[in-house]
């Protein structure tokens, strides 16, 4: 599949997973995008993880908005994480972390920014997920696989968003 069209095949997966993509999209800068988002949440405090793409550029436009940098993972609004792969047929992103407490960001903040390299986008999540598993140190020991914001259903069906993780799921994908 070319390029666009993987593109095109992910974005619309993972929108209708309840994702939301906010860069590339519709002339909007990344700054305008990412400040958008933080009005229309009500973001008042972040944590970064530390190899995410556009690291500083996210962390100076974050801190010039007034949002309090923290560490206290459980009361973040928002958590900013690298996704490592994604596979455009499912719409499904990858989160590899080898250590610390950064794959928190993932799951504890109601919020959660991804972003996402063009570069590692793949037709199916398999593709993106290969050279993790064959890491010659072994595979890492936190991989997860995540296909729009937490959702769940009870046995009345239902259905609750943010129960087990992010209420909300945004991505920046960036070259």
């Amino acid at each position: 599949m070319k390029e666009e069209g993987l593109f095109s095949r992910f974005v619309e997966e993972f929108e209708a997973a309840g994702g939301r993509l906010l860069f590339p999209r519709d002339g909007v800068s990344l700054n305008q995008a990412l400040s958008r988002m933080v009005e229309e949440e009500g973001i008042r405090s972040y944590a970064i993880s530390q190899r995410t793409p556009r690291l500083r550029a996210i962390d100076a436009l974050f801190k010039e908005l007034g949002l309090e940098k923290s560490r206290d993972y459980p009361s973040l609004d928002m958590g900013v994480t690298r996704a490592h792969g994604a596979g455009a047929t499912t719409g499904t992103l990858i989160f590899v972390f080898k250590g610390g407490r950064d794959h928190l960001l993932t799951s504890l903040p109601r919020v959660h920014l991804a972003v996402l390299r063009m570069e590692d986008l793949r037709e199916h999540v398999s593709e993106a997920a290969i050279p993790f598993l064959r890491d010659p140190e072994g595979p890492p020991p936190y991989i997860s696989l995540v296909t729009g914001p937490s959702r769940t259903g009870d046995i009345e069906l239902t259905h609750v968003t943010g129960v087990h993780g992010p209420e909300k799921l945004y991505l920046v994908v960036v070259s």
